[in-house]
């Protein structure tokens, strides 16, 4: 028995001459996903929770219906196959094992979603083998668009669209003036924002249209040529939209500004309009279908006839045995760490520095504006003088206690919504500067201006982690990571400068803040050190 044990591994391992049914191979498929599901159950509620709450990624609850969709076109294909199981997927499976518990442990979101998701290939190939998964490969990468991603595309195309909205109004004759994202005309004032950005089309642009070439198209550069396409037209599709919203205001002398819902109509159906011109245009160079060829052996000939003979049964139990063991350690390793974490997480007083050099304070204060954060640990606001020149300090706290709590998520923003609605975005830039200790200091500066535009405000920020200092969200993570190994339970920073005043001019406010930044001590918040 062991020696046809080892001899049927080693064929495994070279690529699989053991074949079962398609019952077999799709029951195993189907109860290891669930399996896999219940085990990551804390990031298949992260990523639902996003899909729920967020108009941006909402499309992603309906990615696996889509990949089984397009995997069932190709059913002709796949029944001409047999399922092989492949040992090697448990490499693959292994590596994504990983990188969910590394970013269960610090709490990187995205991480946890991509290696959740990119267990699914991994098990067709375990079960079904890499032939399998060859014809089905385009549906298999779909479903990496059920991931919440795409918060980095946000800046530029803020920048473009504002950029071309300008261009075309002076094309069209009309007067008009650009300070960073805020656009003024005549007959009414505009400000670029997020919402702005046409994210949310592009990215549900390229998903259709990834869908519609596949279905289309046979050739690869047809493919490429239309997915271009797919991704201009969106572009400049939303820079149309902002235009034509501007130029309404401008036409009707600022009676119509098509605020609110008017933006979001104008919008999706806009929307609606480019992709239909898309599918119009791509429909001239589509692919006509054709029968897939027929094979000399048929899958009934190539199954196995004894699939519950003890020898295939002792291969499937270790492959089965192999993955829970990985997704188990995975999921008991991410615990203990998380059980660590709260153990050494000793409730230290933090607070505002009790004294600055040259200015007094901290005051209380209730600021017209604050950073766009959620649910911190602990949040801290003082106000600093010297004579008429003020500054707040903020000082936010996360710990990395559970889902939603971490300084580094898709909902956080220096600068959003609600209470921020006095104050628009004019520009951001990167700064250098030297703080009290003579060390280099790499800040965010954030330039805002108020919706009459009579006052400015400047932001500087940065995150802090024990003694570093930085503005990578990526360092943040691996510094956190390197923190709860190491039993540091203090977490993580994001510290806030802003100052105001009644005709306060720019160059004014970064000297207010310099001079204030090199006599505040460092590190913040730990008032044991």
């Amino acid at each position: 028995m062991n020696g046809a044990v080892d001899q049927g591994l080693s064929k495994l391992l070279r690529g699989g001459e053991l074949r079962y049914g398609w019952t077999l191979a799709l029951t195993l498929l189907t109860l290891t996903t669930l399996l896999t599901l219940w085990l990551l159950w804390p990031s298949v509620l992260s990523i639902t929770h996003v899909w729920l709450n967020s108009q941006t990624y909402a499309h992603g609850m309906l990615i696996p219906a889509l990949a089984l969709f397009l995997a069932w076109t190709r059913r002709r294909e796949l029944a001409q196959q047999v399922p092989r199981p492949w040992a090697w997927g448990l490499l693959w499976i292994g590596a994504a094992a990983l990188a969910w518990m590394l970013a269960r442990t610090v709490e990187v979101e995205t991480v946890q979603h991509f290696a959740l998701v990119a267990m699914l290939p991994g098990l067709v190939l375990l079960w079904l083998g890499p032939g399998i998964a060859w014809t089905i490969l385009f549906p298999l990468v779909s479903l990496f668009f059920a991931v919440p991603f795409g918060d980095f595309l946000i800046p530029p195309m803020i920048d473009l669209t504002a950029w071309f909205s300008v261009l075309l109004l002076k094309l069209t004759g009309v007067p008009v003036f650009m300070d960073g994202h805020y656009i003024s005309i005549p007959a009414a004032d505009f400000v670029v924002v997020e919402a702005c950005s046409g994210v949310r089309y592009l990215i549900a642009a390229v998903a259709l249209g990834l869908v519609y070439s596949y279905l289309s198209y046979r050739s690869l550069w047809r493919r490429l040529a239309f997915m271009a396409l797919a991704v201009a037209l969106p572009i400049l599709a939303n820079v149309v939209r902002v235009y034509v919203i501007i130029m309404t205001a401008h036409l009707t002398d600022g009676r119509i500004t098509l605020a609110g819902h008017g933006h979001i109509v104008v919008g999706w159906v806009l929307f609606g309009l480019v992709m239909l011109l898309l599918f119009w245009l791509g429909s001239f160079w589509a692919d006509r279908p054709h029968p897939a060829p027929a094979r000399a052996e048929t899958a009934s000939s190539m199954a196995l006839k004894a699939p519950w003979s003890p020898v295939n049964l002792s291969f499937l139990g270790l492959l089965l045995l192999g993955l829970v063991s990985m997704l188990g350690v995975a999921r008991g390793v991410e615990v203990l760490v998380q059980h660590r974490a709260q153990q050494v997480m000793v409730e230290a007083p933090i607070g505002l520095p009790s004294a600055v050099p040259g200015w007094e304070g901290p005051e209380a204060v209730s600021p017209s504006w604050r950073p766009d954060y959620h649910e911190a640990d602990a949040e801290l606001v003082g106000l600093y003088r010297d004579g008429e020149a003020a500054v707040e300090l903020y000082l936010l706290q996360y710990r990395n206690r559970g889902r939603g709590t971490e300084l580094i998520s898709w909902r956080n923003q220096i600068h959003g919504h609600g209470d921020n609605d006095r104050w628009r975005r004019s520009a951001t830039a990167v700064r250098s500067l030297t703080d009290a200790t003579g060390r280099e200091l790499r800040l965010q500066e954030m330039l805002l201006r108020s919706r009459r535009g009579d006052q400015l405000r400047l932001v500087w920020y940065w995150y802090q982690v024990g003694n570093y200092r930085t503005l990578s969200p990526i360092e943040v993570k691996l510094r956190e990571l390197q923190a709860v190994l190491a039993g540091d339970g203090r977490g993580a920073f994001l510290v806030v400068l802003s100052t105001t005043g009644d005709e306060l001019t720019l160059v004014e406010a970064r000297s207010r803040l310099e001079r204030f930044l090199q006599t505040l001590p460092h590190p913040l918040g730990y008032m044991n050190g």
